[in-house]
């Protein structure tokens, strides 16, 4: 199994060599690490010079997280895939724990884990912080097979705060198989620029697009019907 790392960078200078060293630091070290600079103009790529080859830095104008994220797999060549935001962490464990889940089980798309948050200066729980690791779906505490990717597309380019959310919501409804480890995966870093924060109306506009576009699928589904029986000499799961 071959893992890609893919990071995208917006503006977070002030972080990313900390999540760059998470990746490093894998006691199931990544294949390759992607980052995909959309666009930045605070320096932050210039830092990623140091890591040398171990590091593949791709640089294209602004275009929303989405569409990076998308440059990103395209570049990957790992048939398993790990996100990271620039500003968070990964736990130690985090790719050998779910890749034991995702060599063992064969009907198994992706592997979450549980995510703790904490604040800018280090302290898990800050003011205003759940204290307790979060079971929410999250894409920096995803393992996912590339091939999932070919089955439910990729991220919808149109929006550009929420991502994962609308992808999330439509592969599900397509038949998306997950697991979720009961062990923290990943650290989300809490600070004033957090697109929840800055962006707070448009992430949840997107998303609650993107749950309205998830449900429309789910209903022409099923008014559909179940889907015809294969033809002679057609195999089922062909295209």
């Amino acid at each position: 199994m071959k893992i890609s790392a893919i990071v995208p960078l917006y503006n977070t200078r002030a972080y990313i060599v900390e999540a760059i060293d998470s990746i490093l630091a894998q006691t199931r070290p990544a294949d390759e690490i992607i980052v995909v600079d959309d666009g930045s103009t605070d320096g932050g790529a210039e830092l990623l010079a140091g890591y040398g080859s171990r590091v593949c830095v791709i640089h294209q104008a602004n275009a929303g997280g989405a569409t990076a994220l998308n440059r990103g797999i395209a570049q990957a060549t790992g048939d398993t895939i790990a996100f990271l935001d620039a500003d968070d962490l990964w736990a130690r464990d985090k790719l050998e724990r779910q890749q034991s889940i995702l060599l063992a089980k064969d009907s198994v798309d992706c592997v979450f884990g549980l995510i703790q948050q904490f604040d800018q200066r280090g302290a898990a729980g800050g003011a205003g912080i759940s204290h307790e690791p979060q079971r929410g779906v999250s894409r920096i505490g995803l393992l996912i097979r590339r091939a999932a990717f070919d089955r439910f597309g990729l991220f919808d380019e149109s929006m550009r705060v929420v991502e994962f959310v609308p992808w999330y919501a439509r592969a599900s409804v397509l038949g998306l198989t997950t697991e979720m480890l009961d062990h923290v995966v990943a650290y989300r870093r809490i600070h004033p620029g957090n697109t929840g924060i800055v962006r707070r109306d448009q992430q949840q506009q997107e998303s609650l697009l993107g749950l309205k576009k998830a449900l429309d699928l789910r209903r022409q589904r099923r008014s559909a019907g179940p889907p015809a029986p294969p033809s002679a000499g057609e195999r089922p799961g062909e295209d």
